[in-house]
């Protein structure tokens, strides 16, 4: 992980070795302990890079968490291709990226406060929106080609909106975690005028696979990538 991190940011402005020291251990930290948990004295310990100079590279905690989200960004745009090479279906896809993030989010305290703190705070929220735009203008052009690339955008600030709903709400027993997905899924899905039909279909696709498991999985696999 750390080491697309920098490749990513040589393209633009490359990290000195402090910084990589410093973006390795506050990822680690964000992924183990939480974002909320994470200080910066703990980065600190754990880069063996002073307190003055890491925020001298990095004004706030929002900016390490910015880096770190867009690898999570690039990550789940690797899922969705995956899911829809598997099903040749686009609404499938979609529609268990964010299943998915529902269920991990509600099963894993860490994963939830990282997801929680990347809709809560501005630079990351803006990233995550204008990333889902561009995703979901890839998705569905074809199946709405008289949307612009700016209705994308418009309907997206009203998406991130339910999706951060979804974070803040939590499933029990009179709120099952079927009923949670389907109800935000079906929300999300009738924003791109998918008929009922089609949303009835697509939830009960999703409903009937292991997706607790699924989204275990996948959050695994983006924790070990990290070198």
């Amino acid at each position: 992980m750390i080491n697309s991190i920098v490749k990513r940011h040589d393209r633009l402005n490359p990290f000195t070795e402090a910084q990589i020291s410093v973006v390795r251990a506050a990822t680690k930290l964000f992924l183990e302990n939480g974002y909320t948990k994470t200080s910066f004295k703990m980065i600190e310990k754990l880069s063996g890079v002073r307190v003055g100079n890491i925020t001298y590279y990095f004004h706030s905690k929002e900016d390490l968490l910015k880096i770190l989200v867009e690898e999570l960004m690039d990550y789940h745009a690797t899922i969705l291709d995956d899911f829809y090479k598997k099903e040749n279906d686009v609404l499938f896809a979609y529609a268990l990226e964010v299943a998915i993030q529902i269920a991990l989010c509600e099963n894993n305290r860490n994963a939830w406060d990282l997801y929680y703190n990347s809709y809560d705070l501005p630079q990351t929220y803006k990233h995550i929106k204008f990333w889902a735009a561009e995703k979901n203008y890839n998705l569905f052009s074809s199946r709405l080609p008289d949307w612009t690339e700016h209705d994308f955008k418009s309907v997206e600030e009203v998406a991130s909106g339910i999706e951060f709903a979804a974070l803040k709400s939590v499933s029990d027993r009179n709120f099952a975690l079927d009923k949670k997905i389907s109800l935000f899924l079906n929300s999300l899905l009738m924003l791109y005028n998918v008929s009922e039909e089609e949303r009835k279909k697509t939830i009960e696709k999703v409903l009937a696979l292991d997706y607790e498991q699924i989204a275990v999985d996948m959050f695994d696999k983006f924790v070990k990538r990290l070198d």
